[in-house]
Parts: structure tokens; sequence; C-alpha cells
């Protein structure tokens, strides 16, 4: 595959061949200095879709009228979203459906995985990050970190600051 030509002119013609520019309309473009913003974050709080005010004032319009109801009576049932949303995040990740689900949010699930799978042992006990996670992900992990403190410290493997290697 060749290496796409690198100018303003090649990216534009790239911008107007792409088949899902049409979605662009479908967000609220931040304003800076009366020019739409060039907006790269979207792994937290990407663009807000316009029809998010929407969306949300239905759900706070359920959540009014049923209460805990709504997991059953509301427009869009909330005990059962995840089951409504596993095709596509399935699609969108290339698994197969009973390998996905959609749940909770990030830091709940960053903590649920370390719950799971964090095993620090030997020379494999470093946690990597990125510098600056969300402070609640940076709980997370020292929540994490801490809970592994003290079993290695029960265990007799970390003593007074020091600790021995684990075989």
């Amino acid at each position: 595959m060749p290496i796409p030509e690198n100018t303003l002119a090649a990216a534009r013609q790239r911008d107007a061949e792409d088949p899902l520019r049409s979605f662009r309309s479908e967000f609220r473009i931040p304003q800076h200095n009366g020019k739409d913003a060039v907006y790269f974050t979207g792994n937290s709080l990407g663009l807000q879709p316009k029809g998010a005010e929407a969306a949300l004032k239905q759900e706070l319009e359920d959540w009014a009228r049923f209460g805990v109801e709504g997991h059953f009576e509301a427009k869009h049932p909330w005990y059962s979203y995840h089951e409504e949303l596993t095709d596509g995040a399935a699609k969108i990740v290339g698994a197969r459906n009973e390998e996905v689900v959609m749940m909770n949010q990030l830091t709940s699930n960053l903590h649920f995985l370390l719950v799971s799978f964090y095993r620090p042992k030997g020379k494999r006990v470093k946690i990597l990050t990125e510098q600056r996670p969300f402070p609640s992900d940076t709980y997370a992990l020292a929540s994490q970190i801490a809970f592994w403190c003290a079993v290695l410290y029960r265990a007799g493997i970390l003593t007074g600051g020091h600790h021995r290697q684990s075989t």
C-alpha cells in the first residue's frame, strides 16, 4: 500500500472521499476564536452528539416517572441494555458476542480487571499506566497496590519497608 501524500490538498481530498464524513454533522464541535476546534480527545469525553440532550432528557423523565421500575418499564429499559449493545460492541472490537459485555465505566472496569488478573510476584510487580491517569483510575490503582501490600506483608514477603523475593 503506497504511503499517502502528506499535503493539505491530499488531506482535503481524503476527507472529501471519507464515507463517514456525513457523521460530522451529528456532533457539536466546540468553537475557539469563532472557528471549529480541532478536537482529538475521544478517550473519555469526545464530541457531544447532537442527540445526547434529548436522550438524556428521556432517561431522566423515565427515572422520574418509573423510579426503580425504569429497569423494566422505561422507553429503553435499563436492565437489559448490555444485551442490546453486545452485537455492535463485538463488531467494533472484532470479537464474538460471548466475549464482550458493555457495563459500568472505565474506572470500575479497570478495578475489576486488576482484582481478577493482577498478581504481583517476583519481579512482575509493576503496574504501567499513562503519566497522569484520571484521578478515579489512580485511586483504583492505589487501592490494588494497598491491597497487595497488605497481602504480601501478612505473607511475610513484604517486611519493614523491604521485601524479599517470592518464589
